[in-house]
């Protein structure tokens, strides 16, 4: 492939040269050649020779490279020089570098908050103008934006279930408090060939507390998967709806970069609350919490509960797997963790009579369910907790009717290490 090349002036013209491989014949009718650096690097590369491939033609040899502050106010005149960065070292190879050392800090990119801008930003980009000359006296002055990136990101699982994309945030905001369940967080880390990592430190900080080492965690220096759930979170103090900050930090010798991520473990309480009735009268003598819908007497395989007088109910059968507990519980505010408290520590009733408006009933009920698909069924023992709250009794002459709200929940929680019975009433 030929390149005929009558002047540099943009850096989209060099990186289009970057493409030609080192072999490529390439011919220059008005300079002697061209010189493209590396694309980007990180805040931990303060000390990276970053490589430049140089093209010359035939008989041509670059003499100087010299990197400067691009100093540029206008699109009209896009090549300023500012102050002298460094001079590239020029090898027998085709290449030349400089070493990022002689940028500055990395600390001073322009971050704007509060419509106040300030030199602090940790990543950004250096705007600089590459000149160099050649053997045959042309020079060239060629724009180059050298981005600077974090040093370490945040990860997303890709197409194929593996954790390499790169994501702005962590991509989970909660947890469900005592939930065995896994919850995953991926961090990478970022940097060129020849920068050395020296460690990652885990920390987390519970509502804004102070800060400290995650105990027990691994945190390699190249990447690493964080099951959230599987933390000793309780042990370190967080209780339900607590919200814990994870910071990772990243150091290479005086270098170092931050990703953080707030994860709420979030209280397990009870799903929306819905209405029911049960009542004397056929139609609506059965009633199943499952799929909110009434029965007559003839639909025992789908009801849970049955009507008894007085103003009360019971499980249909005995293959209906659910006991009640009378409870002075709050509707409104119980969440599944004091619902099964209550529920262990009462007396278990296989029916409830008597109710008055505002008595409130705790039932736990086990049920087969798919947890699959129809056409890959998993069908599995499920345990949810509810909570009745009776908001009316109507009486009449012959007639008894209860009219209430229910809410249920699925518990989750790591398992008792004494597996606890379910006792089946005769």
């Amino acid at each position: 492939m030929k390149k005929y090349i009558k002047q540099i002036a943009t850096f989209a013209l060099i990186a289009a040269m970057a493409s030609c491989s080192s072999d490529d014949d390439v011919d220059y009718t008005s300079v002697g050649g061209n010189a493209v650096p590396k694309a980007s690097i990180t805040r931990l590369d303060t000390n990276f020779n970053l490589p430049i491939t140089l093209y010359t033609k035939e008989g041509v040899t670059a003499t100087k490279i010299e990197i400067y502050q691009n100093a540029a106010k206008t699109t009209a005149d896009p090549t300023v020089l500012g102050a002298k960065v460094s001079d590239a070292t020029i090898g027998t190879d085709g290449t030349a570098t400089f070493n990022t050392s002689t940028l500055g800090s990395f600390d001073v990119f322009p971050v704007t908050a509060n419509g106040v801008t300030t030199l602090t930003g940790k990543t950004g980009v250096f705007n600089l103008v590459v000149v160099s000359t050649y053997s045959d006296g042309s020079t060239t002055r060629a724009i180059y934006t050298l981005t600077v990136g974090k040093g370490i990101v945040w990860k997303a699982l890709d197409a194929e279930k593996l954790p390499n994309t790169t994501v702005a945030t962590s991509g989970v905001t909660t947890v469900k408090f005592k939930d065995p369940a896994p919850v995953y967080i991926y961090y990478a880390t970022v940097k060129n060939g020849t920068t050395v990592i020296d460690k990652v430190v885990g920390e987390w900080s519970i509502n804004d507390g102070a800060y400290s080492v995650i105990p027990g965690l691994e945190t390699p220096t190249t990447k690493q998967t964080i099951n959230l759930a599987a933390l000793d979170y309780i042990s370190a103090g967080v209780k339900a709806d607590d919200v814990v900050t994870f910071r990772f930090t990243v150091t290479s010798g005086t270098q170092t970069d931050v990703i953080t991520t707030k994860i709420t473990y979030a209280d397990q309480v009870f799903d929306a609350a819905k209405g029911g009735t049960l009542s004397n009268s056929d139609t609506t003598s059965q009633f199943s919490f499952a799929d909110g819908l009434n029965y007559d007497s003839a639909g025992t395989a789908n009801a849970e509960i049955t009507f008894v007088a007085p103003f009360g109910f019971k499980r249909t059968s005995d293959d209906v797997r659910v006991e009640f507990v009378r409870t002075p519980l709050d509707f409104d505010t119980t969440n599944l963790f004091e619902a099964e408290a209550a529920y262990k520590s009462g007396t278990k009733l296989s029916q409830v009579t008597n109710l008055d408006t505002n008595d409130t009933v705790l039932y736990k009920i086990t049920r087969n369910v798919n947890l699959g698909t129809t056409a890959k069924p998993n069908w599995q023992d499920v345990t949810y907790y509810g909570l009745i709250k009776i908001t009316d009794d109507v009486a009449g002459t012959t007639s008894q009717k209860l009219s209430f709200s229910y809410q249920e929940g699925v518990l989750y929680q790591k398992p008792a290490t004494t597996p606890v019975d379910f006792n089946v009433a005769p």
